[in-house]
Protein backbone atom coordinates (compact mmCIF):
# COMPACT_ATOMS: atom_id res chain seq x y z
CA UNK A 1 0.00 0.00 0.00
CA UNK A 2 1.15 3.51 -0.74
CA UNK A 3 1.72 6.31 1.74
CA UNK A 4 -0.63 9.27 1.95
CA UNK A 5 0.70 12.69 2.84
CA UNK A 6 -0.87 16.08 3.20
CA UNK A 7 1.11 18.72 1.30
CA UNK A 8 1.45 20.72 4.51
CA UNK A 9 3.73 17.89 5.71
CA UNK A 10 6.50 19.29 3.52
CA UNK A 11 5.79 22.97 3.75
CA UNK A 12 5.41 23.42 7.52
CA UNK A 13 8.50 21.73 8.92
CA UNK A 14 9.50 23.89 11.89
CA UNK A 15 7.37 26.70 10.52
CA UNK A 16 7.72 28.83 13.67
CA UNK A 17 11.52 28.61 13.53
CA UNK A 18 11.50 29.58 9.86
CA UNK A 19 9.29 32.63 10.49
CA UNK A 20 11.51 33.68 13.39
CA UNK A 21 14.55 33.61 11.12
CA UNK A 22 12.73 35.56 8.42
CA UNK A 23 11.72 38.20 10.98
CA UNK A 24 15.28 38.48 12.31
CA UNK A 25 16.65 38.74 8.77
CA UNK A 26 14.18 41.52 7.90
CA UNK A 27 14.97 43.45 11.09
CA UNK A 28 18.67 43.13 10.31
CA UNK A 29 18.21 45.01 7.04
CA UNK A 30 16.75 48.06 8.77
CA UNK A 31 14.31 48.31 5.88
CA UNK A 32 10.60 48.87 6.17
CA UNK A 33 8.24 46.28 4.71
CA UNK A 34 7.44 48.73 1.91
CA UNK A 35 11.12 49.12 1.04
CA UNK A 36 11.72 45.39 1.25
CA UNK A 37 8.72 44.75 -0.97
CA UNK A 38 10.27 46.97 -3.65
CA UNK A 39 13.60 45.15 -3.45
CA UNK A 40 12.18 41.63 -3.51
CA UNK A 41 9.06 42.07 -5.62
CA UNK A 42 7.07 40.40 -2.85
CA UNK A 43 3.91 42.19 -1.65
CA UNK A 44 4.22 43.89 1.73
CA UNK A 45 1.28 41.91 3.12
CA UNK A 46 2.94 38.62 2.15
CA UNK A 47 6.23 39.63 3.78
CA UNK A 48 4.39 40.43 7.00
CA UNK A 49 2.62 37.05 6.96
CA UNK A 50 5.92 35.24 6.37
CA UNK A 51 7.55 37.03 9.30
CA UNK A 52 4.68 36.32 11.70
CA UNK A 53 4.19 32.70 10.65
CA UNK A 54 0.65 33.25 9.39
CA UNK A 55 1.52 31.69 6.03
CA UNK A 56 2.44 28.01 6.01
CA UNK A 57 3.57 27.68 2.40
CA UNK A 58 6.30 30.01 1.16
CA UNK A 59 7.63 29.54 -2.39
CA UNK A 60 11.32 28.74 -2.57
CA UNK A 61 12.02 31.71 -4.87
CA UNK A 62 10.54 34.11 -2.31
CA UNK A 63 12.69 32.70 0.49
CA UNK A 64 15.69 33.19 -1.78
CA UNK A 65 14.65 36.80 -2.56
CA UNK A 66 14.26 37.64 1.14
CA UNK A 67 17.61 36.04 1.90
CA UNK A 68 19.36 38.07 -0.81
CA UNK A 69 17.82 41.34 0.34
CA UNK A 70 18.69 40.62 3.97
CA UNK A 71 22.23 39.52 3.22
CA UNK A 72 21.74 36.04 4.67
CA UNK A 73 21.69 32.62 3.05
CA UNK A 74 18.71 30.55 2.01
CA UNK A 75 20.21 27.83 4.19
CA UNK A 76 20.07 30.09 7.24
CA UNK A 77 16.35 30.77 6.85
CA UNK A 78 15.44 27.12 6.24
CA UNK A 79 17.89 25.70 8.75
CA UNK A 80 19.66 23.73 6.03
CA UNK A 81 22.98 22.26 7.12
CA UNK A 82 25.89 22.80 4.77
CA UNK A 83 26.62 19.91 2.42
CA UNK A 84 28.81 20.50 -0.60
CA UNK A 85 27.78 17.20 -2.18
CA UNK A 86 24.04 17.93 -2.29
CA UNK A 87 22.70 17.64 -5.87
CA UNK A 88 21.23 20.81 -7.39
CA UNK A 89 17.69 19.41 -7.64
CA UNK A 90 17.49 18.70 -3.90
CA UNK A 91 16.04 21.27 -1.52
CA UNK A 92 17.01 20.49 2.10
CA UNK A 93 14.71 21.81 4.83
CA UNK A 94 16.11 21.33 8.33
CA UNK A 95 17.38 17.72 8.50
CA UNK A 96 15.25 16.42 5.63
CA UNK A 97 16.23 16.66 1.97
CA UNK A 98 13.54 17.10 -0.66
CA UNK A 99 13.70 16.36 -4.37
CA UNK A 100 11.79 18.46 -6.89
CA UNK A 101 9.41 16.29 -8.94
CA UNK A 102 7.47 17.56 -12.00
CA UNK A 103 3.67 17.69 -11.86
CA UNK A 104 1.82 16.69 -15.03
CA UNK A 105 -1.86 17.10 -15.78
CA UNK A 106 -2.28 13.96 -17.84
CA UNK A 107 -0.53 10.97 -19.34
CA UNK A 108 -1.23 10.39 -23.01
CA UNK A 109 -0.66 7.38 -25.23
CA UNK A 110 2.80 7.45 -26.76
CA UNK A 111 4.33 9.26 -23.80
CA UNK A 112 7.68 7.62 -23.33
CA UNK A 113 9.73 9.93 -21.17
CA UNK A 114 9.65 13.15 -19.18
CA UNK A 115 10.53 15.21 -22.25
CA UNK A 116 7.24 14.13 -23.86
CA UNK A 117 5.12 15.35 -20.95
CA UNK A 118 3.53 18.73 -20.35
CA UNK A 119 4.81 19.87 -16.98
CA UNK A 120 2.36 22.13 -15.15
CA UNK A 121 4.17 22.59 -11.84
CA UNK A 122 6.67 21.04 -9.45
CA UNK A 123 6.32 19.55 -5.99
CA UNK A 124 8.67 18.01 -3.49
CA UNK A 125 9.15 14.64 -1.83
CA UNK A 126 11.68 13.50 0.78
CA UNK A 127 14.71 12.09 -1.01
CA UNK A 128 14.45 8.92 1.09
CA UNK A 129 11.09 8.17 -0.55
CA UNK A 130 12.48 7.72 -4.06
CA UNK A 131 15.06 5.50 -5.73
CA UNK A 132 18.01 7.33 -7.24
CA UNK A 133 18.23 6.98 -11.02
CA UNK A 134 14.52 6.23 -11.48
CA UNK A 135 12.00 8.59 -13.10
CA UNK A 136 9.11 9.96 -11.06
CA UNK A 137 6.27 12.36 -11.80
CA UNK A 138 3.28 13.69 -9.95
CA UNK A 139 -0.03 13.18 -11.76
CA UNK A 140 -3.04 15.26 -10.76
CA UNK A 141 -6.08 13.02 -10.42
CA UNK A 142 -9.40 13.82 -12.07
CA UNK A 143 -12.66 12.05 -11.31
CA UNK A 144 -13.80 10.03 -8.31
CA UNK A 145 -13.37 6.43 -9.48
CA UNK A 146 -10.74 5.78 -6.77
CA UNK A 147 -12.66 7.55 -3.99
CA UNK A 148 -12.29 7.56 -1.00
CA UNK A 149 -8.64 6.46 -1.06
CA UNK A 150 -7.71 8.83 -3.89
CA UNK A 151 -9.75 11.98 -4.37
CA UNK A 152 -10.11 14.38 -7.26
CA UNK A 153 -7.24 16.90 -7.40
CA UNK A 154 -4.98 14.66 -5.32
CA UNK A 155 -1.41 14.40 -6.54
CA UNK A 156 -0.19 10.85 -6.95
CA UNK A 157 3.53 10.21 -7.03
CA UNK A 158 4.16 7.81 -9.91
CA UNK A 159 7.29 5.76 -10.42
CA UNK A 160 7.53 5.41 -14.19
CA UNK A 161 7.81 1.79 -15.30
CA UNK A 162 6.09 -0.45 -17.84
CA UNK A 163 4.99 -3.21 -15.47
CA UNK A 164 2.93 -3.45 -12.29
CA UNK A 165 2.54 -6.19 -9.71
CA UNK A 166 -0.77 -7.97 -9.36
CA UNK A 167 -3.09 -5.90 -7.15
CA UNK A 168 -1.02 -2.72 -7.30
CA UNK A 169 -2.37 0.75 -8.04
CA UNK A 170 -1.00 1.98 -11.33
CA UNK A 171 -1.39 4.61 -14.03
CA UNK A 172 -2.73 2.71 -17.02
CA UNK A 173 -3.19 3.73 -20.64
CA UNK A 174 -5.92 2.04 -22.66
CA UNK A 175 -5.61 2.38 -26.43
CA UNK A 176 -5.31 6.10 -27.18
CA UNK A 177 -7.05 7.30 -24.04
CA UNK A 178 -5.37 9.41 -21.40
CA UNK A 179 -3.83 7.57 -18.48
CA UNK A 180 -6.08 6.56 -15.61
CA UNK A 181 -5.39 5.40 -12.06
CA UNK A 182 -6.68 1.88 -11.38
CA UNK A 183 -5.95 -1.27 -9.43
CA UNK A 184 -4.45 -3.83 -11.82
CA UNK A 185 -5.51 -7.47 -11.45
CA UNK A 186 -3.94 -10.22 -13.55
CA UNK A 187 -5.69 -13.53 -14.20
CA UNK A 188 -5.39 -16.39 -16.61
CA UNK A 189 -5.74 -14.75 -20.02
CA UNK A 190 -7.15 -11.48 -18.69
CA UNK A 191 -6.27 -8.13 -17.11
CA UNK A 192 -8.88 -6.42 -14.99
CA UNK A 193 -8.81 -2.75 -14.05
CA UNK A 194 -10.64 -2.06 -10.84
CA UNK A 195 -11.87 1.17 -9.26
CA UNK A 196 -12.13 1.65 -5.51
CA UNK A 197 -15.42 3.51 -5.82
CA UNK A 198 -18.11 0.79 -6.10
CA UNK A 199 -20.09 2.98 -8.48
CA UNK A 200 -17.56 2.14 -11.20
CA UNK A 201 -17.62 -1.49 -12.41
CA UNK A 202 -14.33 -3.22 -13.27
CA UNK A 203 -13.13 -3.33 -16.87
CA UNK A 204 -11.81 -6.68 -18.04
CA UNK A 205 -9.62 -7.24 -21.08
CA UNK A 206 -9.26 -10.82 -22.23
CA UNK A 207 -6.87 -12.65 -24.56
CA UNK A 208 -5.83 -10.39 -27.46
CA UNK A 209 -7.53 -7.41 -25.80
CA UNK A 210 -4.81 -7.48 -23.14
CA UNK A 211 -2.46 -5.80 -25.61
CA UNK A 212 -4.63 -2.68 -25.34
CA UNK A 213 -3.31 -2.15 -21.80
CA UNK A 214 -0.06 -0.28 -21.21
CA UNK A 215 1.36 0.45 -17.77
CA UNK A 216 2.83 3.93 -17.41
CA UNK A 217 3.89 3.61 -13.78
CA UNK A 218 2.92 2.61 -10.27
CA UNK A 219 1.51 4.88 -7.57
CA UNK A 220 3.90 5.31 -4.64
CA UNK A 221 2.32 8.13 -2.65
CA UNK A 222 -0.72 10.36 -2.50
CA UNK A 223 -0.50 14.03 -1.59
CA UNK A 224 -3.59 15.96 -0.67
CA UNK A 225 -4.20 19.67 -0.14
CA UNK A 226 -6.42 20.38 2.82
Amino acid sequence: MWDTYVIIYIEVIRMSERSDRILKAIKKTGLSYNELAKQTGIPKSALQRYATGETEKIPVDRIEAIARAAGVSYKYITGWRENENTPSNIIPIDDIQFVKIPVIGQVAAGTQCLADMEITDYNYVPSDDIVSGETYVFLRVTGDSMYPDIKENDLVLVKCQNAADNGSIAVVIIDNEDGIVKRVIYGKNFIELQSINPMYPPRRFENDEMTRIHIFGIVKQIKRIL
